[in-house]
């Protein structure tokens, strides 16, 4: 049921964009919305308590998000906050944003490196696993030290190795195996 709701929400939102021809900077607007509520746990806790008057809420809204989201996209999270459906709030942002990436031929993916890459290194690792795939691939990165170095990209169930630790893996195998 939970889902039902929070697809119903990014539907609307998603035929807004849409009509607005709007989609690309409507899609850029929610990853931005997911970005805040995913670094800020108290999130939803604060936009859903019943004490905080929606007033408040609002004001709160206008501030943090007038000047970085379209309009259409300010009002769609304060029809959330009146509607109390606060709760729902990343499953429509993640629901929007598959809905948005389907339409627009995209897929995400996740790269994991042993340190942070640059923006130029990311979108260079973008450009060449987007041309294996034959389709656009956003990655986003996570550092996993464990990988010593290289790099790992995850798409869905596909899966580009070629960090260290599974070179050193590998290598471990083979020598094993010619004992």
């Amino acid at each position: 049921m939970d889902s039902q709701v929070a697809d119903r929400y990014a539907e609307s939102l998603f035929s807004l964009a849409q009509e607005e021809n709007a989609l690309t900077a409507y899609l850029d607007d929610m990853k931005l919305v997911d970005e805040v509520i995913e670094s800020n746990p108290s999130f939803v806790q604060f936009f859903s308590h019943v004490l905080v008057p929606d007033d408040d809420k609002n004001k709160i809204l206008d501030e943090a998000f007038a000047s970085s989201v379209h309009p259409y996209v300010l009002n769609f999270l304060k029809l959330i906050i009146k509607k109390r459906r606060v709760h729902y709030i990343r499953d429509i942002c993640r629901s929007f944003i598959a809905m948005s990436n389907k339409k627009l031929g995209i897929e995400e993916g996740i790269v994991y490196t042993a340190y942070r890459l640059s923006d130029e290194q990311l979108k260079s690792i973008e450009q060449a696993i987007s041309k294996k795939e034959n389709k656009t691939i956003v990655l986003r990165q996570i550092v996993d030290t464990g990988l010593i170095g290289g790099i790992r990209v995850q798409i869905n169930n596909r899966v580009y190795d070629d960090s260290i630790k599974t070179k050193v893996e590998k290598l471990k195998e083979e020598l094993l195996e010619s004992r």
